[in-house]
């Protein structure tokens, strides 16, 4: 009886969690289909009314897919360098050993425990010298840099399992370093490539701090800066339109999310136990 309470008791939990968790994004969803009259006077009700209009004015002053378009520009290329730096480098570092193998791996370690806004005045300095503020260049650079130290440690992770004696099979068989790594171990990386791309194209996806640091021109704006073109002046703020340009701009990584979510899973443990 008392395991079975438990278990009750664990379920109501669990589940008045996850109903934390998701009702602000059913909310916002909700909010986004309502006229402007209903949002300011019965806001957390259900729509009686529900129109798309707030979706017809983002979309139709063009600002929404300006900030979207140079999102994805970050993001993706973020996410190649990403992607191919953490893995090239997570492989030498657990495959190649050499006198300080041990000191490069602590070195991007050490990088996690950086904080991103101690280093805004210096890159920004550094940035208005070499003249590419408002650039998308601006913001890939130090996503790939604050990325990098658990990128490596996760491919790293994984790459200290494959045996070393595959690899020793290639190299008998005539394979250079290149070919081993690009038609071996890459492929195996698979749900660690995944997890890495998921993990960091949602944070990239929302980054406001560089953005709005590094970027000042409407054309360059992402769209987690974007939103902020909905704030009127005074504080005035149209509801309707920002719940809508929300709504848009999380579709994206939700997406994602989703569709990748097994392998993300499978990749966060890959090398927390040996096959």
């Amino acid at each position: 009886m008392k395991k079975k309470v438990g278990k009750v008791l664990f379920g109501v939990v669990i589940v008045g969690f996850l109903i934390l968790q998701i009702y602000p994004v059913i909310w916002l969803f909700i909010a986004s289909i309502k006229p402007t009259v209903e949002l300011a006077s019965t806001p957390f009700a259900m729509p009686k009314n529900p129109t798309l209009e707030n979706f017809t004015r983002v979309i139709s002053d063009g600002k929404i897919g300006i900030y979207m378009w140079n999102s994805v520009k970050v993001t993706f290329l973020s996410l190649v360098l990403i992607v191919a730096l953490s893995a090239t480098a997570g492989f030498a570092l657990a495959k190649f050993r050499f006198a300080v193998t041990n000191k490069i791996y602590a070195f991007f370690t050490f990088g996690i425990m950086i904080p991103v806004q101690i280093t805004l005045i210096p890159l920004f300095i550094f940035y208005s010298r070499l003249g590419i503020l408002n650039t998308t260049f601006s913001l890939v650079l130090p996503q790939v840099g604050f990325a990098l130290p658990l990128s490596v440690m996760l491919f790293y992770s994984f790459y200290s399992f494959i045996p070393n004696e595959l690899l020793e099979a290639a190299i008998m068989d005539g394979c250079s370093t290149y070919r081993i790594f690009g038609t071996i171990v890459f492929p195996l990386a698979r749900n660690t490539v995944i997890t890495v791309a998921s993990m960091y194209s949602i944070l990239i996806w929302n980054d406001f701090i560089f953005a709005n640091t590094f970027i000042s021109d409407n054309r360059a704006k992402t769209v987690a800066m974007g939103l902020k073109d909905y704030v009127g002046a005074f504080g005035n703020v149209d509801w309707g339109s920002t719940f809508a340009a929300i709504a848009i701009s999380i579709l994206p990584p939700m997406l994602v999310y989703f569709a990748l979510n097994k392998w993300v899973t499978e990749g966060m443990t890959a090398g927390a136990t040996k096959g």
